[in-house]
C-alpha cells in the first residue's frame, strides 16, 4: 500500500511539473542570477529544511503542511510561539508566528518590553507567496541556526498565509506573469475579495484580524509583500513607504532616507537588484516614464501612513525566477530587523510626531501635479490632457524590448527580449494634494448607523457613546448630483459593493441624536483616518464605498390631486417662486417637459416633504 501511495505521489508530482513547464513557456526570456543569498539555503541534511529549499524553489508547501512544519519548529524553540489570530470564512485559522527573546510573548508584555516590534505579512494575494517561504527560512535560521541575534532588540510578528481560502485554490495557472512557484494560490478570498482593497471598509475577516494585531500589539514598522504583474525590468526586489505623497511626513522621510538605503545596500550586497515602486506610465513598457499613484486607505500602504504607522509595500518581480525573488525577500526581511534593532527609538520617536500633529484641513486626495486632473485610485484611468513633463527623472535598470505588430487584434504589444538596458526615464509622483476639507472636532454618527460605527470602532478609532438623547448644531452634507458605479463611471459593483459618487452642499442642522449615537474627536492619533471614512467627498468613505445608499431613497409621496391644485396655489402666492420656477424651466428642458419631475419640485418646496431625504445623518461638530 505504502508503494502504491509512493508511485501515486511521484505521478502526481511529475504531472504537475509538466503542467507547470507549460504554464511558464509562454513567459519572456529570463536572465539567469546567482547571489551569495544562495549561501542562506539550508542544506539537504538539515531536518528544518524548508519544502522550497527541498524542490530547488520549484514548489511551495500547501496550508495545511506550512502550519504543521510552524507547529513543529514553535514547539521546539522557546523563541518562538504560534498563535492564532481569526478564522476565514471557509473555517481556516490565519496563525501569527512571533519571534521574541521575551519569556512572555503576549502584546502587553511585548510592548512593556521597549523593543521595536517588526509585523510582516505574506499572502495577502496569496499567489504572491514568496514571503510565506521566506519567512519559514528566516524563522528557521533564527529558531534553530545562527539568526538569534536578530530577535535581541527587536519584536518580530509574522503572518505566512493571511489569505488561507485562496492559498488553497492552487494551480500552475493563475499567475500567468508569474515565474514560479508551480503551485500559486488565487488573488482573492473565497468571497471574491480582494483583500487589498478592504482595509478602509473591513468587510473581509482576513482584514479585521490584521487590524485587531496592529490595535493590539502597536508596530514599529509594517510590511505586505506582494508580487507583481507588471513590465519587465532588470530589479528583482522592489519596495517602498509613500515618501512625500502622504499623511505621515516624518515617517515617510524616514522611509525614503534611512531605511530605504540601509536595506537596499543589504540586497545588493548579497547579489540582489532592489528598486523603486515601478508602473509603466502608458501600462505597457517605460519609455513614457514612470508612475506612483497614491491610493486611498483601502490598500494596505496607504491606510498605514494614515494611521501614521511606519508602512512599507514590497513588489517582487513577478518575471524573476522564485528562487531569486525568495531570497531577497530572506535578506529584505532580516535587514529590517537589523535596521530597527539600530533605529527602533528614533522610529517611535518619529511616530509620535506625526500622530501628534493635526492639520487644520486635510487632502482627501492626491494627484500628480503635471496632471490636470486626478488619475483614479484602483486604476490608472485619467480624465488628464496636456501631460506637463516631469520635475524630475530616475535611472531606470530596465530590459530590452520591441513593438510588435498582433496579427490577431492588429494592435500593438510589447515583446521583451531578455537584455539588461539602462535609461533615464520621467518619473511621475501623485504628491500634490488636493480636495481639502477642514479638520471638524468631531463627528456625531447616529445611533441608526449601527454597521459604520461598529467598523470605525474595529478600527480602534476612539469614540464616545451618549446613554441619553442629545441636541447638537452640526454642519450637515445635503447630496447634490449623484451617480451609482465604480469611480471610473461604470454601472457596476467593486469589491461586492455599489459606489456612490456626489456632489454635496453643507447644511447648518439643529439635529437630535438618539441614545447609542457616537460622538468621534478628531484630536486623536486615529483622527485623521475617521476623516477619511466619514467624509463623503473621500473615495474610501463609508459613503463612498455605499454604506448609506439608503438615504437615496424616498420612502413619502404626494398625489397628482393634492399637489397640482397646491402649486397653483403656491405660484399665486409667491412672485418669487414663480420666477424661479420660469427660470428652471428654462435652464433645464428636461425637467420643463417632465410632469412629475416638476410636481416633485413643488413638493420638495412645501413642508410635507421629507427634510432627511438626500442628507447625510452624519454631522460635523465645528
Amino acid at each position: 500500500m505504502k508503494k502504491n501511495s509512493s508511485r501515486f505521489c511521484l505521478y502526481a508530482f511529475l504531472l504537475l511539473a509538466v503542467s507547470f513547464s507549460k504554464a511558464q513557456s509562454i513567459l519572456p526570456p529570463v536572465i539567469d542570477w546567482h547571489g551569495k543569498s544562495e549561501s542562506l539555503i539550508a542544506k539537504a541534511s538539515d531536518p528544518w529544511i524548508t519544502t522550497a529549499e527541498k524542490t530547488n524553489f520549484n514548489s511551495t508547501p500547501g496550508y495545511a503542511e506550512t502550519m504543521d512544519w510552524f507547529k513543529k519548529l514553535t514547539s521546539a524553540s522557546p523563541l518562538l510561539k504560534m498563535v492564532s489570530i481569526g478564522k476565514t470564512v471557509e473555517g481556516r485559522t490565519i496563525y501569527m508566528i512571533i519571534a521574541s527573546t521575551e519569556k512572555i510573548k503576549t502584546a502587553v508584555s511585548l510592548q512593556k518590553s521597549g523593543k521595536p516590534l517588526f509585523l510582516a505579512q505574506a499572502g495577502i494575494h496569496s499567489g504572491e507567496i514568496d514571503g510565506k517561504d521566506a519567512g519559514m527560512m528566516l524563522l528557521r535560521d533564527i529558531a534553530m541556526g545562527n539568526k538569534k541575534s536578530l530577535i535581541d532588540k527587536v519584536n518580530f510578528l509574522f503572518i505566512p498565509i493571511l489569505n488561507a481560502d485562496g492559498h488553497e485554490r492552487s494551480s500552475p495557472y493563475n499567475r500567468p506573469n508569474q515565474r514560479g512557484p508551480q503551485n500559486m494560490g488565487w488573488r482573492t478570498n473565497a468571497q471574491n475579495l480582494n483583500l487589498n482593497r478592504d482595509y478602509a471598509k473591513l468587510d473581509t475577516r482576513e482584514i479585521r484580524s490584521v487590524i485587531n494585531v496592529i490595535n493590539e500589539y502597536n508596530p514599529s514598522l509594517y510590511m505586505d509583500i506582494h508580487v507583481t504583474d507588471g513590465a519587465d525590468y532588470q530589479y528583482d526586489i522592489t519596495f517602498g513607504g509613500l515618501g512625500k505623497q502622504g499623511y505621515s511626513v516624518n515617517i515617510g522621510d524616514w522611509l525614503e532616507n534611512q531605511f530605504k538605503p540601509f536595506v537596499d545596500k543589504s540586497l545588493q550586497d548579497k547579489g540582489h537588484i532592489p528598486g523603486p515602486l515601478l508602473n509603466a506610465f502608458n501600462e505597457r513598457d517605460f519609455s513614457e516614464g514612470n508612475i506612483i499613484v497614491t491610493g486611498g486607505p483601502r490598500f494596505s500602504d496607504s491606510y498605514g501612513d494614515l494611521r501614521h504607522m511606519p508602512s512599507i509595500l514590497v513588489e517582487n518581480h513577478s518575471l524573476k525566477p522564485y528562487k531569486q525573488r525568495v531570497l531577497g525577500t530572506y535578506v529584505l526581511l532580516e535587514s529590517t530587523l537589523q535596521f530597527l534593532a539600530i533605529q527602533g527609538k528614533t522610529i517611535r520617536k518619529l511616530t509620535d510626531m506625526d500622530k501628534s500633529f493635526r492639520a487644520d484641513s486635510l487632502p482627501m486626495e492626491w494627484k500628480v501635479p503635471q496632471m490636470k486632473n486626478r488619475i483614479s485610485i484602483d486604476s490608472k484611468t485619467s480624465e488628464q490632457n496636456n501631460l506637463a513633463p516631469a520635475p524630475d527623472s530616475i535611472r531606470f535598470l530596465g530590459i530590452a524590448s520591441a513593438l510588435q505588430q498582433s496579427s490577431v487584434t492588429h494592435s500593438g504589444y510589447v515583446e521583451w527580449q531578455g537584455k539588461p538596458v539602462s535609461m533615464n526615464i520621467a518619473n511621475y509622483l501623485s504628491t500634490e494634494a488636493f480636495q481639502f476639507v477642514k479638520r471638524p472636532k468631531g463627528y456625531w454618527v447616529p445611533a441608526a448607523c449601527e454597521e459604520v460605527i461598529n467598523r470605525l470602532a474595529l478600527h480602534g478609532i476612539q469614540m464616545t457613546t451618549i446613554a441619553q438623547p442629545r441636541e447638537e448644531k452640526v454642519s450637515m452634507y445635503r447630496i447634490n448630483e449623484y451617480q451609482f458605479g465604480n469611480e471610473n463611471g461604470e454601472a457596476k459593483p467593486f469589491e461586492g459593493r455599489m459606489q456612490v459618487n456626489a456632489t454635496t452642499t453643507a447644511e447648518m442642522h439643529t439635529q437630535l441624536f438618539p441614545a447609542g449615537s457616537v460622538f468621534i474627536s478628531t484630536d486623536q492619533p486615529l483622527g485623521d483616518l475617521a476623516m477619511l471614512l466619514l467624509e463623503p467627498s473621500s473615495k474610501d468613505s463609508y459613503f463612498s464605498w455605499g454604506f448609506f445608499n439608503a438615504v437615496f431613497q424616498r420612502t413619502e409621496y404626494m398625489e397628482a390631486y393634492v399637489i397640482q391644485p397646491m402649486a397653483k396655489k403656491m405660484l399665486e402666492d409667491s412672485p418669487a417662486l414663480q420666477k424661479e420656477f420660469e427660470e428652471k424651466k428654462a435652464k433645464d428642458a428636461k425637467f420643463a417637459n417632465d410632469p412629475f419631475a416638476i410636481l416633485t419640485w413643488f413638493y420638495s418646496k412645501t413642508k410635507y416633504y421629507d427634510e432627511r431625504y438626500l442628507l447625510y445623518p452624519v454631522g460635523r461638530a465645528m
